[in-house]
């Protein structure tokens, strides 16, 4: 890699290191990043180098990562048979970084939100009931085979035991997002921004403080707060509810929610992210690896269940929403 690196950027590899979950190294007391982007499209890789143009130039943010262009001025290339990208690692300022997680998530999506060109290839907003469902009838068939087959492999029989209960989570969360979508109407707050996959305390804090563009889809900010609270609930020893109040505090003392985005953010809570994928990492790469680590995450998984359905049904009242003032429906049967 460290000729290739030279060879295709011109820039020389000093020391190498771990950052996140990708591979970096220092050079020249600049810290940069190499990710793989074979994942992604070139119209995607192009409007994710946009957006960060954006936010580092135009919004000003000083952690916003920037792509590193090759010697064909391009922002890929092919290195030990894998396409990567590499980003730039701002300089690292401790005095300017006093924002708590919450009001610098809610600053980033208001500052995004004005990004002027029209974004497709990342972007998500108005499209998780399609997703959502395309996800769950593959899943869905994709269990009738494994009950067909008697499955004895220990994976196999945690999940079809439990895909029913998940299943029914998921129908629910759709119904749930339709009728938010139908009987609310969104605000200035509820437009696109820049949102991650998996938001997470992880995705800007560990090691340097910094915001890496390969994470970023164009959707609603709920996503975010949903899927850190969803990691909180899955992974946290911490207190849940004294959690997430102050981070939802956090956020709305920059960007308040409106009922639609309570809706929206509760909708994606319901939707058992953490489940499917659990399922899908398996049996798409993981079977042929490390089998007794999946099948500890997925019992680790249903193991929270309860503890996470609960947390659902308390949802509104730890985050102090006035869900009658706001006419927010509240299912019944969680």
């Amino acid at each position: 890699m460290k000729h290739a690196i030279y060879d295709q950027y011109g820039i020389r590899m000093e020391r190498k290191i771990s950052f996140r979950y990708y591979d970096a190294f220092w050079a020249n007391r600049v810290l940069y990043v190499v990710t793989p982007v074979s994942h992604l499209e070139q119209d995607e890789l192009k409007e994710l180098q946009a957006l960060s143009e954006f936010m580092i130039h135009r919004q000003k943010d000083i952690y916003v990562s920037s792509f590193v262009k090759n010697k064909q001025n391009e922002f890929c290339c092919e290195i030990e048979g894998k396409n990567i990208a590499i980003f730039r690692i701002p300089y690292q300022n401790e005095a300017t970084r006093n924002l708590p997680l919450g009001s610098d998530l809610a600053t980033f999506h208001t500052r995004s939100r004005s990004y002027p060109a029209k974004v497709t290839a990342i972007n998500r907003i108005g499209q998780w009931k399609s997703l959502w469902e395309k996800r769950i009838d593959q899943m869905e068939s994709y269990y009738y085979q494994k009950v067909r087959s008697n499955p004895t492999d220990l994976f196999d029989q945690l999940f079809v035991e439990s895909f029913p209960y998940y299943l029914g989570l998921a129908e629910n969360a759709i119904q749930y997002l339709v009728d938010a979508e139908m009987d609310d109407r969104p605000q200035p707050i509820d437009a696109a921004a820049i949102c991650h996959q998996r938001f997470s305390t992880n995705s800007w804090q560990q090691q340097q403080y910094a915001k890496l563009p390969i994470d970023w889809v164009m959707d609603h900010a709920s996503r975010d707060l949903a899927e850190w609270i969803r990691t909180e609930c899955m992974t946290s020893t911490r207190s849940i509810p004294n959690t997430v109040q102050h981070f939802i505090r956090e956020y709305e003392s920059v960007a308040r929610l409106s009922s639609f985005s309570w809706r929206l953010l509760y909708a994606r809570l319901i939707f058992p992210i953490h489940y499917l994928e659990c399922i899908e990492n398996y049996y798409t790469v993981g079977h042929t690896g490390n089998k007794r680590a999946h099948e500890d995450h997925l019992k680790e998984v249903l193991n929270r269940s309860d503890y996470y359905e609960q947390f659902l049904h308390s949802f509104f009242n730890i985050s102090k929403v006035p869900t009658r003032a706001l006419k927010i429906p509240v299912l019944d049967w969680i």
